[in-house]
């Protein structure tokens, strides 16, 4: 048995890094566009850095609060604010699922039992589990509970 519950978090530096990084651009692209008022074009790309910063600052601010956690009764992920909670013997399937593309992210997926609850969770260079490691502590898990 495990003692410990494996979790996957977001990485608070990363976030934070993309964040401050994205908020400087926009603040440099502000001063031009107060001093070269016919451009208006400047605006938007201060909008859009401004946006990209205010997510990731958010995002690294949240880091703290786990997105997935599993532990010897089952697994609890973050579904927007709110938690999703499953028991192994209640689970009908737990798995990994690799990159597709270049739109989706590594995954954990669990559906419920029955089929009706599908929840996923991130994984990959964004959290702190790699989806090996996603693999082998559920497998070690899922076994631990025995059924």
């Amino acid at each position: 048995m495990n003692t410990d519950a494996f979790e996957v978090r977001r990485r608070g530096t990363l976030y934070a890094l993309v964040g401050l990084s994205a908020a400087a651009v926009a603040v440099i692209f502000g001063i031009r566009a107060t001093r070269n008022g016919d451009e208006w074009w400047l605006w938007i790309v201060v909008a859009v850095f401004a946006v990209l910063a205010y997510v990731h600052l958010i995002g690294a601010l949240d880091s703290r609060t786990p997105l997935f956690v599993a532990d010897d009764l089952g697994v609890r992920m973050r579904v927007g604010n709110d938690w999703a909670g499953v028991l192994w013997d209640d689970m009908g399937e737990i798995r990994v699922e690799p990159r597709e593309g270049w739109r989706h992210d590594p995954r954990i997926t669990v559906v419920s039992g029955d089929g009706s609850y599908v929840f996923t969770a991130p994984i990959g260079i964004a959290t702190t589990a790699s989806p090996a490691e996603a693999e082998v502590q559920l497998a070690s898990r899922r076994h631990a509970a025995s059924y």
